[in-house]
């Protein structure tokens, strides 16, 4: 019964195990980018867990270029000739 269920709805959040499987890499190597900062997928802590979206596991295996936020440095890390809008990735 449980089996049957999981198959209809999956879980929409995953483990960094279940990530890992997914994509066929090691649970370690997973750490290793969540540490290093170089995750490309979002994900979410709850408590000391972490949570990654099923959906976006997807949409990576599926080839789709993860999502960039656009993030904004602080005054002191800004170039006199980007303005303070732009994301990050650019500079």
């Amino acid at each position: 019964m449980t089996l049957r269920r999981a198959q209809h709805n999956p879980k929409p959040l995953l483990s960094i195990e279940e990530t890992a499987i997914l994509l066929g890499e090691t649970r370690s190597t997973l750490y290793r980018a969540v540490k290093a900062g170089t995750l490309p997928l979002p994900m979410f802590r709850i408590g000391s867990r972490i949570r990654i979206p099923r959906s976006a596991v997807e949409r990576l295996i599926a080839g789709v270029a993860p999502e960039q936020s656009a993030s904004i440095a602080p005054a002191e890390e800004l170039d006199g000739d980007q303005p303070a809008s732009a994301p990050s990735f650019i500079r």
